[in-house]
């Protein structure tokens, strides 16, 4: 559950909670994913395995079930794992004020040296984590165009989503660090998401959408 200040409610949608920080009086309504294009049981698998690969106990374990089901079923692994971080952009968000498109920009693979010393490796490590930004941006906005284009991010060249999973998770660990330094505990929001609604009808509806 997110930490003091923020709060669900409940909406007339049965597929989406508001998520208000009380602070700020900024919300935002939260809804489940058509589950055509991504089953939310699956994301909170995901938000489970990522939990498991933030602590260092429970790491190689979860980074294991995290490798094999990218290797089965790379789009929906790679989409569940950015839509997590979709939704704890939100959180930050609605406790910042700052806007979340611009929060998804920021984001960095921490824990890596550059330099001029290193240009190409700095491309490349640059190119990698822009595909993350991608498919967070796709789930954030829910625009089409944008989430064929991580698709097709996530298979050229062929296997480089196993490789991606490990920069996600790298991103992962930073946006949740700058959670915790903003007093915001993400536990279980997917996992409260899904408890609390239910799938949308509707292919159209956006995920995260602004109330105030």
């Amino acid at each position: 559950m997110p930490s003091a200040g923020l709060a669900w409610q409940t909406l007339s949608d049965p597929g989406a909670l508001a998520l208000v920080d009380a602070d700020s009086g900024r919300a935002a309504a939260l809804a489940r994913p058509h589950p055509a294009d991504l089953p939310m049981v699956q994301i909170v698998d995901i938000e489970r395995l990522a939990w498991g690969w933030l602590s260092p106990a429970s790491r190689p374990q979860s980074e294991r079930h995290l490798q094999e089901q990218v290797t089965a079923d790379p789009l929906n692994t790679m989409r569940g794992l950015c839509w997590l971080m979709a939704m704890w952009v939100v959180a930050v968000h609605l406790r910042t004020g700052r806007q979340p498109t611009v929060l998804v920009a920021d984001l960095r693979v921490p824990g890596i040296w550059q330099g001029p010393e290193t240009p190409a490796s700095a491309a490349v490590w640059e190119d990698l984590a822009d595909r993350i930004r991608l498919g967070v941006l796709a789930a954030l906005t829910g625009d089409g165009d944008t989430d064929t284009r991580f698709g097709e991010a996530l298979h050229h060249p062929a296997n480089i989503a196993p490789v991606l999973l490990g920069y996600a998770l790298r991103m992962l660990t930073e946006l949740h660090r700058q959670m915790l330094d903003h007093g915001i505990d993400p536990r279980e929001m997917a996992g409260t998401l899904a408890l609390y609604t239910v799938d949308p009808q509707d292919r159209a509806t956006a995920c995260f959408r602004p109330l105030t």
